[in-house]
């Protein structure tokens, strides 16, 4: 498979541009630790009233200003606008290919609900338990609301955004990934595949998410997940991730199919999934299904492990998750460099494969291997090679993975432009 990405755009909070990303990769400071990418800003959303008290601390990376309306008013929730808003920056409909022959490839969450369907459906038993007084939260009441034999939330619709974006940019193949943090990247490699095979033409595919809701948070803090200070991927002090929230799209087509006036950022050369299906939470210690996305994406690539120049990892900043990519890439590729975008952009979950592959865009050519954001002193137990700083070096291949909950794991392989 050797499929060009020919345009994308990112927006998070490192910032929002059409990649080259000429805004994420500014390099403001010399203390940013990777390539220029910047600004953890601070989610109004977490000073609010609804959360809880200890966790009012935490730091989120947001990509949208504004607080989350938990009122009636607003008529898409942040995820949505964050796909609208990176979607917005392509070239809007795309004329030059039969409808027919053209697709959409989205991965999203949870946060697809509307501000207004989250307050309808869950708000009031949360409200309950963090308000004042002796009121408690009633979960008898919350399990009959999400009863077994209805969808829950009851009007959860995450296609919505692919329908609204599939209709701006005459796409008649709509499809959506609903596979918790490997969404994005599965979205992805759908593509690919669909035009690899001459299914479609030309597809775009990415993902949008944000979780910067009450129901984004208490879910984190109630798994343990969350940070109550910054998220510190590889560091031997991490203590959870920042919920961040973003989307990014990227143009996918076949090699033979590019004109003259088509500039390659880069090929998706492979791609590999697995669900190890160890736990509703947490991956394998061992990171064996981790370890078999990324030997099937380079099966797929038909490369060598030896071929990997740099990993851009999950990294999310927990505990178990680092530890366990760490021993899969260390058994799978052996000593290559890695490093996560995730102490900067904070973890925009769904969204996160998309985000992260397109900064990744930015690598080519940079003459640097980027490090992780975030990372202060590196945990000694991590057999990986992480990258603290940025250090020189030139990559051909980059291996991109994203895991998600339940074990849905995804290896992404992208190739030098």
């Amino acid at each position: 498979m050797r499929i060009a990405i020919t345009a994308a755009a990112v927006t998070c909070a490192a910032g929002r541009s059409l990649v080259p990303p000429d805004r994420c990769w500014a390099r403001p400071d010399a203390d940013a630790q990777v390539l220029g990418i910047y600004g953890v800003a601070r989610a109004e959303a977490a000073d609010d009233a609804r959360f809880p008290d200890d966790r009012k601390g935490a730091l989120a990376a947001s990509a949208l200003a504004g607080l989350v309306p938990s009122a009636p008013g607003e008529r898409d929730g942040r995820s949505g606008r964050a796909g609208r808003r990176a979607g917005g920056q392509d070239s809007g409909q795309d004329s030059g290919h039969d409808s027919a022959r053209v697709g959409i490839f989205l991965g999203t969450g949870l946060s697809s609900l509307t501000p207004d369907e989250l307050q309808a459906d869950l708000y009031p038993h949360i409200e309950r338990e963090l308000g004042v007084g002796s009121a408690r939260f009633d979960r008898d009441a919350m399990s009959r609301d999400l009863a077994s034999d209805r969808p829950s939330p009851r009007r959860h619709q995450p296609e919505r955004v692919t329908e609204v974006l599939g209709a701006q940019i005459g796409a008649s193949v709509r499809e959506t990934s609903f596979s918790a943090c490997a969404a994005a990247a599965q979205s992805i490699l759908q593509a690919a595949r669909a035009v690899h095979r001459g299914d479609v033409d030309v597809a775009y595919a990415g993902g949008h998410d944000s979780m910067l809701h009450p129901i984004g948070y208490l879910s984190f803090v109630v798994l343990g997940a969350l940070s109550p200070t910054v998220g510190r991927p590889f560091d031997r002090h991490r203590d959870g991730f920042m919920i961040g929230e973003g989307a990014a799209i990227l143009r996918l087509q076949r090699e033979q199919d590019l004109s003259r006036d088509d500039r390659v950022l880069a090929w998706i050369v492979g791609g590999g999934t697995s669900v190890d299906a160890y736990n509703v939470t947490h991956p394998h210690p061992e990171g064996l299904g981790a370890g078999l996305a990324m030997r099937r994406a380079l099966r797929d690539a038909q490369l060598d492990p030896g071929d990997i120049d740099y990993v851009n990892a999950h990294g999310t900043g927990t505990p178990v998750g680092d530890r366990a990519e760490c021993l899969a890439v260390h058994q799978v590729l052996g000593d290559v460099p890695v490093s996560s975008f995730k102490g900067a952009v904070g973890h925009t979950i769904a969204a996160a494969g998309a985000v992260e592959l397109a900064l990744c865009l930015g690598i080519f050519g940079s003459g640097l291997l980027p490090g992780t954001p975030g990372l202060e002193e590196i945990d000694p137990e991590l057999p990986a090679r992480v990258l603290r700083a940025p250090i020189p070096g030139r990559a051909r291949h980059i291996l991109s993975n994203s895991f998600g909950f339940g074990g849905q794991n995804c290896a992404l392989i992208l190739a030098a432009p």
